[in-house]
């Protein structure tokens, strides 16, 4: 089985004047079901269209199974496409799968022995003989995998495939792509704009923004543990309040004042080093932020508040968002965070209602202050 590795790529435009690739290394291994994730002219399709060898990168080499196929057209790289515009043939179910082996000359036995089999993979063998005329996308898109997976390659290179597909019909169908991939032992690459479908399905995520690798990890890693600004935000989103290095503590904890009079927090940052008086900004998610009436009983709650930060808020809004409650608090020091409920969450806290607020340090993500934070929070 294949793995694909990107040496020093590099894709040039208009003269050098546009850079859609800048310099990229990656690997990525065998049987490995990965997606590229960023904002829109990042590089994503471009990416996939070198390693496909659709354009030719203006330096670098691409690899498959270990063998340099830079140069190589694409029909030669074993890699099989599927599209969001599904490009299916006026011809029969069966005719429309088997396509590519007939026209690589393979035996009439060996073409329905695949046939068959592959579309009794993708749950088409019952409409074999069925012309796809009036289809919806779901069934289309099973035969456009059919034809991928017929065809012998051993990657599969998918742009935005459950795109025009009804939201609850790609939520069902995302897990099914999954277990063919898997089943089948593809290395697979997918572009998407669905963060909750790379995140559920995916093996890691490739973030990308101007050209560049930014972080490529699982999703929980990515999600708890960003190397950026701008992935925090671009992957799920992220609060920030901006403060600086009271004191450097032991084992790369650092104390951290909250600007103008905010709270004094503990965080720990083993991979990044802080210096004094140092000015930084503090991530966290909306759903770590804990929501509490101004007489809660800690002590005889049934939950373990042991070591949460406490600060006085008020609500400044509210909304519901399907099965999600959504608060916006402001500190005493004018700082707003956005807030996460289940729909199920017990209390209802009204617009300028005072309460207190909660934060947990191991929750926290500190940051380096950016040269540009506007630039840096952007998810363009």
């Amino acid at each position: 089985m294949p793995d694909i590795e990107l040496r020093n790529i590099r894709k040039e435009y208009d003269e050098g004047k546009v850079i859609a690739l800048n310099d990229i290394d990656l690997k990525i291994n065998d049987g490995d079901f990965a997606f590229l994730l960023g904002p829109s002219g990042c590089g994503k399709t471009t990416m996939l269209r070198t390693i496909s060898g659709l354009i030719q990168p203006t330096k670098g080499n691409v690899y498959i199974d270990g063998i340099d196929v830079t140069e190589q057209p694409p029909q030669e790289r074993g890699i099989a496409f599927v599209f969001q515009d599904f490009n299916i043939f006026p011809l029969s179910v069966f005719e429309n799968a088997t396509y590519s082996l007939k026209v690589q000359g393979y035996t009439q036995e060996y073409i329905i022995q695949e046939g068959e089999r592959v579309l009794e993979i993708v749950g088409l063998a019952d409409r074999a003989d069925e012309i796809p005329v009036g289809w919806g996308n779901g069934d289309l898109q099973r035969l456009g995998l059919a034809r991928a997976i017929c065809s012998g390659a051993k990657i599969l290179i998918m742009d935005e495939p459950l795109g025009s597909l009804d939201p609850k019909i790609s939520a069902e169908f995302r897990w099914e792509l999954r277990n063919i991939i898997k089943d089948q032992g593809l290395t697979a690459i997918q572009v998407t704009h669905n963060q909750e479908e790379a995140m559920a399905i995916g093996d890691y995520i490739i973030i990308m923004r101007d050209g560049n690798i930014l972080q490529q990890d699982t999703s929980e890693v990515l999600y708890r543990y960003p190397k950026s600004l701008f992935v925090g935000n671009f992957l799920g989103g992220i609060n920030i309040l901006e403060g600086y290095i009271r004191k450097v503590l032991k084992e790369d904890y650092y104390d951290v004042k909250i600007r103008l009079g905010g709270p004094t927090l503990k965080i720990h940052s083993p991979n990044t080093k802080f210096y004094l008086d140092e000015n930084v900004i503090i991530a966290l998610r909306s759903e770590d932020i804990y929501l509490f009436t101004l007489d809660y009983d800690y002590k005889n709650s049934r939950a373990d508040w042991t070591g949460i930060v406490l600060s006085e808020a008020l609500v400044s809004e509210k909304f519901l968002t399907g099965k999600e409650k959504r608060y916006i608090v402001e500190l005493d020091n004018g700082d707003t965070l956005s807030v996460s409920k289940p729909e199920v969450f017990q209390y209802e806290f009204q617009i300028d209602q005072d309460i207190k607020i909660g934060l947990f340090n191991e929750d926290l993500r500190l940051f380096k202050y950016p040269e540009n934070l506007s630039t840096e929070m952007d998810l363009q």
